[in-house]
């Protein structure tokens, strides 16, 4: 409970999906008097906040414990009343050691989570409050956490997206990057070097685009974790493939480079659903998102991090399960019918609630704190 007039909010994030929700949260927070904020972020995430918003970039260090002093030496002079995290992963970084900060202090925490269910477990410390996109995420998470107080706000993080003119995005844009009749397949990478399934994916991909009698280009956008390897592995296997028709994503914003693509492809990438919900705030449909859901290995990983046996969106059949290698070609061009992209609309408008009134939520329950 604080002892002077306003909550000092402690903010932290590294993942991206939690920087774009961010986005549209730390404004709201900034401007209410009731909390005195801090953001500290770390790479990737400190690349998206440090455009629009006064942070403070938390470098990586080689241990967890080195990041854990230093985080409390900003503590010890910020005294934090509550922490505020984003969830990233697989590995730890300033959003994990808030959370050790916040627990061996007797501090609140609160977590905001971008993914149905997603915890990371590696240093076995949770946030006291999750707030969650639904309540199937409020489901599957206190399954795996039954202590964790779950809040569903939607997805915050498309807030930012109201008001973005994707049809008239694709307008401007497409011209300098696919000619007229040409199908733009995104494809989405993910930091997933180290796993074996992930570059068999990469591998079966090129092999089926090679065969695609449709004229068509390829956009590779990596995730900003991607190492320089895989980045270089990834273009080098869909150019074996395809040749001059593969290109790197010419540094687009995010929701600008969705607008432009008429399929959104990746193994399991948020960006998915980011695609997802910029056909829904549209006048008309206009791309499909495909995962790519057919490596045992990679599979397994994913079930075994996710403690999931299938992706919420699969299970909708709003995102493309290509789950036959063979079969690729034929889930690219269902994908690509009108009609369909039509379909996964409507359902989308259906299914997904309005999130506009998600960051007020957040603040009302963390300003709780001065009641108690």
């Amino acid at each position: 409970m604080p002892t002077h007039s306003n909550i000092k909010l402690l903010i932290t994030a590294r993942d991206p999906a939690t920087a774009l929700s961010f986005q549209v949260l730390i404004p709201q927070l900034a401007a209410n008097s009731d909390f005195d904020i801090q953001v500290l972020a770390q790479f990737p995430a400190s690349e998206l906040l440090n455009a629009h918003h006064s942070i403070r970039i938390f470098d990586a260090e080689t241990s967890l414990e080195s990041q854990i002093n230093k985080l409390s030496e900003f503590c010890d002079t910020f005294q934090p009343d509550a922490v505020l995290t984003g969830i990233s992963g697989p590995d730890a970084g300033v959003d994990e050691v808030a959370l050790i900060w916040a627990e061996r202090h007797g501090v609140p925490s609160y977590a905001l989570q971008s993914y149905w269910g997603d915890i990371n477990p590696l240093i076995d410390i949770f946030p006291n409050t999750v707030f969650v996109l639904d309540q199937l995420a409020v489901e599957l998470t206190r399954k795996r956490y039954p202590a964790i107080d779950c809040i569903p706000v939607g997805s915050i993080k498309h807030n930012e997206f109201e008001g973005f003119d994707a049809l008239a995005s694709r307008h401007l844009l497409r011209p300098g990057l696919v000619a007229e009749g040409q199908v733009l397949l995104g494809f989405y990478g993910q930091p997933l070097e180290d796993n074996p399934g992930y570059i068999k994916t990469l591998e079966r991909l090129a092999e089926q685009l090679h065969v695609w009698s449709r004229p068509f280009k390829v956009m590779y956008r990596p995730h900003p974790k991607e190492s320089k390897v895989l980045r270089r592995k990834t273009f080098a296997l869909l150019e074996q493939a395809v040749g001059a028709r593969v290109f790197f994503d010419p540094g687009l914003e995010l929701k600008q480079s969705l607008s432009v693509c008429d399929l959104v492809v990746s193994a399991f990438s948020t960006c998915g659903f980011d695609a997802l919900h910029l056909n829904k705030i549209s006048p008309r449909a206009f791309s499909s998102s495909v995962y790519l859901w057919f490596e045992p290995e990679l599979i397994e990983w994913w079930q075994s991090y996710n403690q999931l046996k299938n992706d919420p969106l699969l299970d909708t059949g709003m995102i493309l399960c290509a789950d036959n290698n063979t079969e690729l070609l034929e889930t690219f061009e269902k994908g690509i019918d009108p009609s369909f992209q039509k379909e996964v609309r409507l359902k989308a408008l259906e299914y997904f609630p309005e999130s506009n009134d998600g960051c007020k939520k957040i603040i009302e329950t963390i300003s709780n704190l001065q009641k108690k």
